[in-house]
């Protein structure tokens, strides 16, 4: 809770003295965020860290917008970035390999440096993953399962079943496959020998662990030839380093929280 304090301090210390810049206070609002999650999550209270968790998130979301396709304040960024502490880089990661940055219309691979001109590059094989975050997320997930009787019913009883899988309950497949007459406790009664399928649905929020990572690939590259384009045409490849992206996965890890019978 210090951190959050110290970040929050520095945000009001810098708006006070007119020295922030929009940058500078969207780093820092991210940071102040990602503590809070941080908090909320080890005190168990999932409501307030998803809250924290999504205004991170957003923070991020206006801080990539800002500096996307602008050299001036995506240098600006990474001069913030430097003065940063170590244990909070890592929120940084995922937007800045996902911002699209080009210089004299060259494409960026992240951890390699820019596109030459006159060469095509394509990813290879996975080389290694590296782990960014973990973190958890607010789901919710249904379960269905279908079950499949066969009894007798009074047939007046078959009736109303049938008109109700009808209607789309949870009666389904309804088939009647005779009717009898049956003695039933001394009493002289018809009964519908059926057949019928029931489906119970289950409607469940779970938090889900997921993790943050960043997947290295191999980098190929060959020079572009004016006559790539014919058919019998080969292109040749050769290594030209390694790139990576940053993916968000679940894990096997989930916990539910909430259950809903429908």
């Amino acid at each position: 809770m210090k951190k959050v304090f110290t970040i929050f301090i520095a945000i009001i210390a810098l708006s006070i003295f007119a020295q922030a810049t929009s940058i500078e206070v969207n780093t820092y609002s991210a940071i102040n965020k990602y503590w809070e999650s941080a908090d909320a999550l080890t005190s168990g209270n999932n409501a307030e860290y998803q809250k924290a968790f999504n205004a991170m998130n957003n923070e991020l979301d206006k801080l990539a917008e800002e500096i996307s396709n602008d050299s001036d304040k995506l240098k600006e960024f990474s001069e913030v970035y430097k003065t940063l502490p170590e244990e909070t880089k890592h929120i940084f990661n995922s937007m800045i390999s996902e911002i699209v940055v080009t210089r004299a219309g060259e494409e960026l691979f992240p951890g390699y440096g820019y596109a030459e001109p006159g060469f095509y590059y394509r990813k290879g094989a996975e080389e290694k993953k590296e782990l960014l975050q973990k973190y958890w997320k607010s789901e919710e997930r249904t379960f269905e399962k279908n079950s499949r009787h066969k009894f007798y019913v009074e047939l007046k009883l078959s009736t109303s079943m049938n008109q109700s899988a009808e209607a789309g309950g949870k009666i389904d497949g309804f088939d009647v496959k005779g009717v009898f007459g049956m003695e039933i406790n001394g009493e002289f009664k018809q009964v519908a020998e059926v057949e019928f399928s029931s489906k119970d649905t289950l409607k469940t929020k779970c938090v889900v662990a997921y993790e943050k990572n960043k997947v290295w690939y191999e980098l190929y590259k060959a020079p572009k030839g004016f006559w790539d384009f014919l058919p019998w045409t080969s292109i040749k490849w050769q290594k030209a380093g390694s790139t990576y992206v940053v993916v968000e996965e679940a894990t096997e890890t989930s916990v539910m929280v909430e259950v809903n019978n429908l």
